[in-house]
């Protein structure tokens, strides 16, 4: 704990720079909340299993660097998992918060447990970023579009090229 003290210019109050950073660490863990919405509770309660034992106390920086992990992973619905991306959804994010949260552990190290448990409902991505249903709809739009642009190849074909791919010399010996 430091004692550096700062005075208010207006109200003359002396004060640590932990208040300050404390005050800061209690603006952004509302910030998260709001950022978290439906999930809030369900997020506040997950931390509680970052703590060493059953109703141990908990440093405030660590508990906003847990809740900002989760706010990340509830806001970009991805994550990476034995070095694979995958992507889930909010619905899914909640349950599976719900679903560590009932099992009742302590002491985790990192979010694997969750991870672990969001697998069941997460659609693995590419390296690109999609997943194999929205691969496959790329690769069938391509050929659709490779398909019609042969289609207007072939209807903007000159005489010339027609009688070439036909193998015929010249118009007459269509007639013979």
């Amino acid at each position: 704990m430091t004692t550096d003290k700062i005075r208010c210019p207006y109200c003359e109050r002396s004060f640590g720079l932990d208040e300050v950073e404390n005050a800061e660490l209690w603006q952004e863990r509302a910030e998260l909340a709001a950022a978290l919405g439906p999930a809030w509770k369900l997020a506040n309660e997950y931390v509680d299993c970052f703590r060493a034992n059953h109703g141990t106390r908990m440093a405030l920086k660590k508990h906003v660097r847990i809740l900002r992990e989760v706010a990340k992973l509830w806001q970009q619905g991805r994550f990476a998992f034995d070095g694979k991306k995958y992507r889930v959804r909010e619905g899914h994010v909640i349950q599976a918060l719900h679903d560590v949260c009932n099992a009742d552990k302590v002491a985790f190290q990192n979010h694997n447990y969750l991870k672990r448990v969001l697998l069941k409902h997460a659609e693995r991505l590419s390296e690109e970023g999609l997943t194999a249903n929205e691969e496959e709809q790329r690769e069938i739009k391509r050929r659709t579009e490779a398909a019609k642009g042969r289609e207007q190849a072939e209807k903007e074909m000159t005489l010339k090229d027609w009688r070439k791919r036909e193998g015929l010399e010249s118009l007459g010996d269509l007639f013979k």
